[in-house]
């Protein structure tokens, strides 16, 4: 429940940020037609509906918990996604800031988890969060922790990544274990244990290091000879390739030494 609370401005965000109102138009899949240059493209009426439908609830549960008794509003007409967030999100840090009291009744959760948590199918008469998330998933994907479970001891923490503020969350997987932990929690511990490895560092390609043959041909020499320079510590090695400029201030020295 509070991973869908938490992520219910992203998801309306994300919907109206695919629906693009500054440049569609919702056809509800009917074709019309129009002596217009420039027609607007078709939107899904899916998407307007769910934005819609889940701005209602989390403004009407929002009214609820501050003792407000009056509906809850739908977005306004063409809303921005930026804005639509910002409105789903006060609505949300509302409904979190009383979860617990909500969670210790059981007829408001169990009204909450109808308009927030149930999957209800492909075209449900109202959208939740969760019929949203199915239908279109948002893209920081969980992952595998890189390192295990404090309480088990086992390879199994999944990790959310938090988005917009919010804290990532970790838990393990395993059915004998049920540790949890978010990266706030024990003054941001658990965010450096869990924190995903950097990426290997990919160096470009420098072209002043020259293979064995080219740095040879660059002076005119045997492969073998410059070899040979490797070995009697005139000329450095790195990692198998050679600088340009070491090649050639060795191949004049090694001219003027025989002059």
């Amino acid at each position: 429940m509070r991973r869908h609370l938490e992520d219910a401005a992203d998801v309306v965000g994300h919907l109206r940020s695919i629906a693009d109102p500054t440049k569609a138009a919702a056809y509800d899949r009917i074709r019309v037609q129009s002596s217009s240059i420039e027609i607007p493209a078709p939107v899904a009426a899916d998407l307007i509906d769910a934005s819609n439908d889940i701005t209602t609830t989390m403004n009407m549960w929002a009214n609820h918990v501050a003792g407000e008794d009056r509906p809850g509003a739908g977005l306004a007409a063409g809303a921005m996604a930026d804005a639509a967030h910002d409105v789903v999100r006060l609505a949300a840090d509302v409904i979190l800031e009383d979860l617990d009291h909500l969670a210790n009744d059981s007829h408001q959760i169990e009204a909450l988890c109808e308009g927030v948590m149930v999957v209800n199918g492909a075209a449900p008469d109202v959208w939740t969060v969760a019929d949203a998330s199915v239908r279109w998933p948002l893209e920081d994907s969980p992952r595998w922790a890189q390192a295990a479970c404090p309480e088990c001891e086992l390879m199994a923490v999944r990790v959310q990544p938090g988005r917009n503020g919010r804290p990532s969350r970790y838990r393990c997987t395993t059915s004998e274990c049920d540790w949890e932990a978010n990266s706030q929690d024990d003054g941001g511990l658990w965010a450096a244990v869990f924190a995903e490895p950097a990426p290997p560092e990919i160096r470009p390609h420098d072209p002043s290091l020259l293979t064995l043959v080219a740095a040879a041909r660059l002076v005119h020499r045997e492969p073998g000879t410059v070899r040979g320079w490797v070995k009697s510590g005139d000329l450095e090695a790195h990692l198998g390739r050679y600088r340009e400029a070491d090649v050639l201030a060795v191949a004049a020295r090694k001219r003027g030494e025989a002059a």
